[in-house]
Parts: C-alpha cells; structure tokens; sequence
C-alpha cells in the first residue's frame, strides 16, 4: 500500500501542502517530511493489520486522512478536531482488524446472516378461499 503526493493533492491544495510540509520556512514542499508524515499514518495502520497491497478505497482515504492530520499534528494545528477524527478512524480501522469490513480489493465484505426478516410462521396458502 503506497500514498502519493498526488493522493494528498486530491484532497488538499498544493499551497497547503506545501505549507504543512515546510517545516523550516522555506517556502517549498519538503518531501521528506511528506515521506516521514506517510510512513507514520502507514505504521499507524499497519498497528492494526497487515497492510495489503490492494488497498480498498476507505483504507486508502483513512491512510490519506491520517497523513494529512500528522502533518497538521506537526504544525500544532487542529488538535482538538484531530483527536475526535483519530477516535473515529480507530473504530473503521478496529472493524477492519475483525474483518467486519474489507481491507482488500480481492476481499468480499462479510457475509450478512439471513435471519433479519424471516418469519417463524409458515406460509399462509390463500387460493380457492372467497
């Protein structure tokens, strides 16, 4: 599973990004710090399962979610906020370690039991009544 600075720019502005990367007030994006920033939200998922290489869509946003909260995290901006979506990541990515929802391509999602609208009684045979 990769992130790439192309991935981060469909969410964010190239000017922010440039602004969350640069650390050291140059006025470029540092890529390392945008490596180290991805690396860190990769390992953070990879705490919870394996990471596959065909990722799903919703792992691959929570991976671009989280790089761009550990940048934020960096720049000491959004703490409060960034706390209440890690909590609700942590939940997805907790659901995704039970298998509850899919972390691959290749994967089907669980198998949904049969039993939410049966119904105990039997048939009710109804022809040749008036």
């Amino acid at each position: 599973m990769t992130i790439t600075k192309e991935d981060l720019l469909k969410e964010i502005s190239f000017t922010e990004l440039t602004q969350l990367s640069d650390l050291n007030a140059k006025g470029v994006l540092d890529e390392e710090v945008l490596q180290d920033a991805i690396n860190d939200a990769l390992s953070f998922i990879g705490s919870f399962f394996t990471l596959p290489d065909q990722p799903t869509e919703l792992l691959k946003n929570i991976a671009i979610e989280l790089t761009i909260l550990e940048l934020r995290r960096r720049n000491k901006l959004g703490q409060d906020e960034r706390s209440e979506r890690i909590e609700k990541i942590e939940a997805y990515l907790m659901k995704m370690a039970k298998k509850q929802i899919p972390v691959t391509t290749s994967q089907k999602p669980p198998k949904q039991s049969g039993f939410t609208f049966r119904h105990g009684k039997p048939k009710e045979i109804t022809k040749g009544y008036l």
